[in-house]
C-alpha cells in the first residue's frame, strides 16, 4: 500500500511540475502525454528509490515521454522543468521543519499538495505579470464567422477575463451587441438581447433552431453577483490571420467600456495561444 501511495504521489507531482512547463513554456502538448510521462517517471523513482541513477533516468524518460512530440523545445522543456522542480524543492525544504514530528506518509501527502499548490500559483501570476506587461500589444484585428457569416473585429486581450465554459472549460470572449447585429440572424439577435436571467437560465425562449450553438454561462458582475448569459458557439475566429481554439461570445451592450475603443475582448488564454502561433 506504501509503494503505491509513493507512485501517486509522484506522479501527482511530476504532472504538476510537466504542466508548469508546458503552460508557461507555450509547448501547449497533449495533456496525456504528461500524465503518461509523470506516471512513468513515478513507477522509476519508487522502484528504484535507492539509486542515484534512476533518479537522472526518471527525470529524461519523463522530458522525453512528455515532450517527443514537440522535439524543437525540447531544452526549453528540461529548462523550466528544472525550474519548476528547484522552486517546488525550495519551498518544501522551507517547510519542513513544521513536519518533524508527522508521519512519513502524511507528510508526503501534504508536500505533493504545497508543491503543487505552489506551482499553480506561480503559473497563474506569471501568466497574468506576462499579459500585464504586454497590454500594448493586445490589440488585434480578427474576422469572426458566425452562422456562415463574417465579420471585421477589433479586439483586447483582457488579462482580468478568465470565464470559460464550465462544461468544456472553453473560452469566453466578449463582443459588443452592436458589432453582431448585422451578422446573427435576426430573430436570434432580438431573443438574446431581450433575455434575462430571472432566477433560473433557460432557453424556452430561444428559437430552437439554434439552441444547440448556444451555451449558458455564469459570471460574475463587477458586483461580484452571480448571474448566467448566453454563449455562442463561433464557426470560425481568425485573430491576426490565426484560428483561435473553439470558444464562447458573450454580447454585452457595453462597448464604450472596452479598452482603446475595442469592439471586444478576448478571454486572457488568447495571449498565449497567439504568442505560441507567431514564434512556433
Amino acid at each position: 500500500m506504501y509503494a503505491e501511495v509513493m507512485i501517486v504521489t509522484n506522479t501527482f507531482f511530476n504532472y504538476t511540475v510537466l504542466a508548469f512547463a508546458n503552460k508557461i513554456g507555450w509547448i501547449e502538448n497533449q495533456k496525456r502525454y504528461l500524465f503518461l510521462s509523470a506516471l512513468t517517471a513515478g513507477v522509476i523513482t519508487v522502484v528504484f528509490s535507492h539509486s542515484l541513477f534512476a533518479i537522472f533516468l526518471s527525470f529524461f524518460v519523463m522530458i522525453s515521454i512528455a515532450f517527443w512530440k514537440k522535439r524543437s523545445q525540447i531544452i526549453k522543456a528540461i529548462i523550466l522543468t528544472l525550474l519548476a522542480s528547484v522552486f517546488a524543492g525550495g519551498l518544501l525544504t522551507a517547510i519542513a521543519p513544521l513536519y518533524d514530528n508527522s508521519g512519513n506518509l502524511f507528510m508526503i501527502i501534504n508536500f505533493a499538495l504545497i508543491a503543487t499548490g505552489g506551482l499553480y500559483f506561480l503559473t497563474k501570476n506569471v501568466l497574468h505579470l506576462n499579459i500585464a506587461n504586454s497590454e500594448r500589444e493586445l490589440l488585434y484585428s480578427s474576422n469572426v464567422t458566425l452562422f456562415g457569416v463574417s465579420q471585421e473585429l477589433t479586439l483586447f486581450i483582457d488579462s482580468g477575463n478568465v470565464c470559460t465554459e464550465p462544461l468544456s472549460n472553453d473560452p469566453v470572449h466578449f463582443v459588443a451587441a452592436e458589432m453582431l447585429q448585422e451578422i446573427l440572424p435576426y430573430e436570434l439577435f432580438k431573443a438574446i438581447s431581450e433575455w434575462e436571467f430571472e432566477g433560473s437560465a433557460s432557453l424556452d425562449k430561444i428559437p430552437k433552431e439554434y439552441v444547440s450553438k448556444l451555451r449558458l454561462i455564469p459570471i460574475a458582475t463587477i458586483q461580484k453577483h452571480k448571474t448566467w448569459v448566453i454563449g455562442i458557439k463561433y464557426d470560425q475566429w481568425l485573430v491576426d490571420g490565426q484560428p483561435l481554439p473553439k470558444g464562447y461570445i458573450v454580447m454585452t451592450k457595453a462597448k464604450e467600456k472596452f479598452p482603446h475603443e475595442a469592439d471586444g475582448i478576448l478571454q486572457s488564454s488568447s495571449y498565449f495561444h497567439l504568442k505560441k502561433r507567431s514564434v512556433g
